[in-house]
C-alpha cells in the first residue's frame, strides 16, 4: 500500500500526462468556475479467521480548468491478497499439537495513470491529446502505454444529460508479461470512445464511458474498456459510488503453462481469457 500511495502523489506531483475521458468534465466547465479542481476514492474489503484475504482501491483526479481548455490526470488502482491457511496436527491422538502454515498471494492487480488536454474549438466541436498507461498483469500486459490525439463532438450539454463521442488516432507501447512472437509491441491504432453523464434524481448521478481500440497492425486486436459508476451524494464533498468496469481484448496475451508429464518440463503458450470484470463500491470525495 505505501508503494501505492508513493507513486500516486508522484504521477500528480509531475503532472505526467496520459490520455483519458476528459469529455465530460468538458461538458462541464459551463457549471464550473476556472481553477483546480481535486476528487479522491478509496474502497477496501477485508476478511480474518478462517480465511483471510484483502481487496482494495485508491483513485484520484486532478483538474485544471480554463473558459474553453481542460488539463486533467487521472491515476489509481486495485489489488487483491488472499491467503491459504493449511493445519497439520502433531503429537498423539489424546495430545497433539497444532500447526499453521500461511501462504499469501495476489490475485488481482490493476493499475492505470491518464490524463488529458482538451480545448474547445467551437460551441460543439473540441480536439484533445494525451496518454494513457496500463498495467494488468493478470491478464497478461506488464505495461501498455498508449498516446493520441483526435477530435469530438458535444452533442448534449444540459443540467440533465450531457453526452460526447469522439474518434482519435493512436500509437501503443506495450510489454506482455509473456511475449507474444507472432504479434507486434509497437503499433498505430484508432480509438473510438463516447462518454454520457445524467442526473437520474437530486441525489443519483448515472455515468458511462467507453473506449474502443483497433489495433491497425492486426485488426483482429481490437480491445475495449467500458465503465458504468452510480454516484449518490451524501454531502456536497461525500459521495457513494457503486460501479462495474469490463476490460475486453478480443487477442488476449498469452499466459506459459507447465505441460503435465513432460521430462524435461515443457511449457507452452495459451491464450488468457478475454474478459476482465472490476466491481467496486467506493466513497468518493471531491474538492
Amino acid at each position: 500500500m505505501t508503494r501505492y500511495l508513493i507513486f500516486t502523489l508522484a504521477v500528480i506531483a509531475l503532472m505526467t500526462p496520459a490520455l483519458a475521458s476528459a469529455q465530460r468534465s468538458m461538458a462541464e466547465s459551463g457549471d464550473r468556475d476556472p481553477g483546480w479542481y481535486f476528487e479522491a476514492e478509496l474502497s477496501g474489503l477485508m476478511t480474518a479467521g478462517n480465511s483471510e484475504s484483502s481487496t482494495w482501491g485508491l483513485s484520484s483526479t486532478l483538474e485544471r480548468l480554463w473558459t474553453k481548455s481542460l488539463l486533467k490526470f487521472e491515476v489509481g488502482g486495485t489489488q487483491t491478497e488472499s491467503s491459504l491457511i493449511t493445519r497439520t496436527a502433531t503429537g498423539t491422538e489424546e495430545e497433539f499439537e497444532i500447526r499453521e502454515d500461511k501462504v499469501t498471494e495476489k490475485t488481482a492487480e490493476l493499475f492505470f495513470a491518464r490524463g488529458r488536454y482538451g480545448h474547445l474549438l467551437s460551441k460543439k466541436i473540441y480536439g484533445f491529446g494525451g496518454i494513457d498507461w496500463l498495467r494488468n498483469t493478470f491478464a497478461g500486459i506488464d505495461s501498455r502505454f498508449l498516446i493520441g490525439a483526435g477530435a469530438g463532438v458535444l452533442w448534449a450539454d444540459t443540467e440533465k444529460v450531457r453526452f460526447t463521442t469522439d474518434a482519435s488516432a493512436t500509437y501503443t507501447f506495450q510489454e506482455d508479461v509473456v511475449s507474444n512472437p507472432f504479434t507486434k509491441h509497437n503499433f498505430p491504432g484508432v480509438r473510438v470512445a463516447y462518454d454520457l453523464w445524467t442526473q437520474v434524481s437530486t441525489t443519483t448521478e448515472f455515468t458511462s464511458t467507453l473506449f474502443f481500440d483497433v489495433n491497425l497492425d492486426n485488426t483482429d486486436d481490437l480491445r475495449a474498456d467500458w465503465t458504468n459508476a452510480l454516484p449518490i451524494s451524501i454531502s456536497e464533498t461525500l459521495f457513494f459510488k457503486p460501479a462495474l468496469r469490463i476490460l475486453w481484448r478480443n487477442d488476449p496475451s498469452l499466459e506459459s503453462i507447465p505441460l503435465e508429464g513432460s521430462d524435461p518440463v515443457i511449457n507452452v503458450l495459451a491464450p488468457l481469457d478475454e474478459i476482465d470484470t472490476f466491481a467496486s463500491v467506493s466513497l468518493v470525495v471531491k474538492i
